[in-house]
């Protein structure tokens, strides 16, 4: 499992990085930068993603696989009223970051990670990072 979602989590990056720019023309509500509604629309999860897919999956496996892979924690949570929420993981010791996206129905997908985490660092620059402006 540890392999197989560190594997997913490394494509989950590259599919957000590839996928920016062509989906950009649907542009999701409150102005964001990140195509949502891409995340809204997947249909494969968990086991039954394929290794090209963004990983998603329930919240309590995403945040098992953050620990486990990454050593990464919950460090904010930022809810909207139509049923989306934003959290920001990180891991001080590995220096990583990782956004996740919980669907309204559900379903966490990360939407961004990265290195570079330094104790202290702000994660309301990372959602921005990743095109939230919350």
């Amino acid at each position: 499992m540890f392999r197989k979602m560190t594997c997913r989590m490394a494509l989950a990056g590259a599919a957000l990085t590839a996928l920016a720019l062509p989906v950009a023309a649907v542009m999701p509500p409150e102005g964001d930068n990140v195509n949502l509604a891409y995340y809204d629309s997947i249909q494969r999860t968990g086991a039954d993603q394929l290794p090209t897919d963004p990983y998603c999956a329930n919240p309590e496996l995403l945040a098992a696989d953050l620990g486990e892979a990454y050593g990464e924690a919950r460090i904010l949570t930022a809810t909207r009223d139509n049923g989306r929420q934003f959290e920001v993981w990180a891991s001080d010791d590995a220096g990583t970051w990782t956004v996740s996206y919980t669907r309204p129905d559900g379903i966490a997908c990360v939407i961004g990670s990265g290195t570079g985490w330094d104790n202290g660092d702000n994660a309301t620059a990372r959602l921005k990072e990743v095109g939230l402006s919350l």
